[in-house]
């Protein structure tokens, strides 16, 4: 069995163990204020476009010389995410994230001044992000609480054989929510939900000059303690 299936048989255990409480405990479905709460879930992390990149000598004139051209671009991705955060009000709470993906760096090379046509080359990386932020939750609609979110963090890449570290630092927004399924007044799991999130990235990694914009999608169970 995957690590994935392992992990998603874990939380659904998890989840039946808080759900066959009483009745009466069952009933009450809501998210405990000032309590720490644990997200673990999974989504798809978007691909982002570096642009082109040519590489150029000074040729004896005092002109450049082309050697090539790279455009290179980092795919789309599954990731794994892990957030810790607390409900300082019914409305206002802090949180961090940890979120792993290995996404696919693909550089395309052309114009070299010493081959013919065009050629591309491919490595997947270890993509890692450390973040935190503040989350703004709206009025409910009915069960369901849509939130607004924002923050920044640290961003990690490991190329293949760790030849090459990239680190740099990201900004986020974003949105979703939260649909509670149970919570009880006592117990090791006070609550259980569901949480969507939507977020757009600002990549800013330091051998790169400028930003790149990169969206994600997620989804986890979020258990408060």
């Amino acid at each position: 069995m995957s690590p994935k299936l392992l992990l998603f048989a874990a939380l659904t255990a998890a989840i039946g163990s808080v759900v066959t409480v009483p009745s009466a405990a069952a009933q009450t479905v809501s998210e405990p204020v000032g309590r720490v709460q644990v997200g673990v879930g999974f989504g798809w992390l978007g691909g982002a476009v570096f642009g082109e990149q040519p590489a150029d000598l000074r040729a004896a004139s005092g002109g450049p010389y082309r050697l090539f051209e790279s455009e290179t671009d980092l795919g789309s991705t599954g990731s794994f995410e892990a957030r810790v955060g607390i409900l300082l009000s019914r409305r206002f709470g802090v949180e961090g994230r940890v979120a792993i993906s290995k996404p696919e760096f693909r550089t395309v090379v052309t114009s070299d001044a010493e081959a013919a046509g065009s050629f591309t080359t491919a490595e997947n990386i270890d993509h890692y992000d450390f973040d935190g932020g503040v989350v703004f939750r709206l009025a409910e609609w009915g069960s369901v609480t849509p939130f607004a979110s924002a923050g920044a963090g640290y961003v990690r890449q490991l190329h293949e054989g760790q030849a090459l570290v990239e680190t740099g630092h990201l900004f986020y927004v974003g949105g979703g929510f939260t649909f509670p399924l149970v919570s009880r007044p006592q117990g090791f799991i006070r609550a259980v939900g569901i949480r969507t999130d939507l977020r757009l990235n600002l990549l800013y990694l330091d051998l790169d000059e400028e930003s790149r914009q990169q969206g994600s999608v997620s989804g986890s169970f979020v258990f408060t303690f």
